[in-house]
């Protein structure tokens, strides 16, 4: 691995792998790859408590640009100590069936050390490229570093293409173990003069068929990418956190619920949101209480916040500079409301509330046709104003609660 790939570590790179949540795991195709985006797993983890260790030193060589020999030297004693390390017989939680499996190795350490560095590094520059893609939006692929070059990375080299187009859902590096491919963002005028042009037939790569015998799951990957790198990281982490932390909540009871909604809202997640880092995702924000449900026949009981509602209700209140507490502070009233309304010939509801002496007028929508909540518009109003709305929806009784 390039020691100089991580002379400095951006914030965007560090906050990527910082983010990840811990998952034991007894084999890597227990993970799928776009839940590897926001989860770090190290392949025959369970029953070891060497997680916390491996996450540790994964994130100092990545923040500080720690070498793989330093890495592996600072790591190895801990693992050995603990019991994960050579051969040993272990039982498949999955199959029950005994095997002898290979534990620590310094090749494993390397596999580990690889994985998370480059996959930290790629969502790092996704973040910056969409950050950067009003002026420069599109990107190349460039010719590997690699002394080996894949024949199929090869015939990509020069490809360009906008960088919101599909095709970089799953042809922006790494593209395999060890791939030193990499992308260029670039202008227009720079893009035309690669070959670009507006319309043309898409990048044809032919899909070769994978069958994950761990979950049962047969995806067709495209040829010359290895199974688990056939998904962008950054840009997948935005898109199936959002879905997975919606369908975990959802099922859980409702104690459970509020605590990990609570959780998630006090969570970087809702300040990538405000900042703009997480351009196309949503979070669970609050449960929807069940009279305000039983009344829409909702089957779904969150309310989410998509970051394209963040972008208008920041615009909508950037006279008054809304900051991050604002939003915290306005979905607690979601979570513990003092009342609400329905809305008279518009499926939605408005949610009224106090937090850290603040009163708050928050309008949720109900989209029926696919059984979703979701938070459009937030006001900061006077306790009086409150009262008001409160009384004169009792009057037209389309006060819920």
């Amino acid at each position: 691995m390039d020691e100089e790939l991580f002379k400095t570590a951006p914030k965007e790179v560090t906050r990527y792998f910082e983010a990840k949540a811990l998952v034991p795991s007894f084999d890597w195709r227990d993970i799928a790859p776009e839940e590897h985006a926001f989860s770090f797993t190290v392949a025959k983890s369970v029953g070891y408590d060497i997680l916390d260790d491996f996450k540790r030193a994964v994130g100092e060589a990545i923040k500080h640009q720690v070498p793989f020999q330093e890495f592996q030297k600072n790591l190895m004693p801990i693992l050995q100590e603990k019991g994960w390390w050579g051969k040993k017989t272990s039982i498949d939680p999955k199959t029950g069936e005994k095997s002898v499996v290979q534990l620590g190795s310094p090749r494993r350490l390397e596999t580990v050390y690889w994985a998370n560095t480059m996959s930290a590094h790629a969502a790092g520059e996704w973040e910056r490229t969409q950050n950067n893609k009003e002026f420069l939006p599109y990107l190349t692929y460039a010719l590997s570093s690699s002394e080996h070059k894949r024949l199929e990375h090869e015939s990509w080299v020069g490809f360009t293409a906008p960088v919101d187009d599909p095709v970089w859902d799953w042809l922006y590096p790494p593209n395999g173990w060890r791939c030193k491919c990499s992308v260029r963002q670039v202008s227009r005028y720079e893009a035309d003069n690669l070959g670009y042009e507006e319309g043309a037939e898409l990048l044809h790569v032919e899909k070769q068929v994978w069958h994950n015998k761990r979950t049962g799951k047969v995806e067709k990957i495209p040829k010359g990418i290895d199974p688990g790198w056939h998904l962008n990281p950054g840009k997948h982490r935005a898109q199936n956190l959002s879905r997975f932390l919606s369908d975990k909540v959802s099922v859980m009871e409702d104690n459970d619920k509020r605590i990990a909604i609570e959780d998630i809202v006090g969570s970087p997640l809702l300040e990538a949101m405000f900042e703009g880092r997480m351009p196309r995702g949503f979070i669970p924000i609050a449960p929807i209480p069940q009279k305000v449900g039983d009344v829409f026949a909702a089957e779904n009981s969150l309310i989410r916040l998509s970051s394209d509602s963040v972008k208008h209700i920041l615009l909508e209140h950037q006279a008054r500079s809304l900051h991050l507490d604002d939003f915290r502070g306005a979905i607690q009233t979601l979570i513990r409301p003092h009342g609400v309304i329905r809305r008279k010939g518009v499926p939605s509801v408005v949610f009224l509330g106090e937090n850290d002496g603040v009163w708050w007028r928050l309008a949720v929508k109900f989209v029926a046709s696919k059984q979703e909540w979701w938070l459009t518009s937030m006001h900061k109003k006077s306790s009086r104003e409150i009262g008001r709305l409160l009384d004169a929806a009792e009057k037209k009784s389309e006060r819920l609660l």
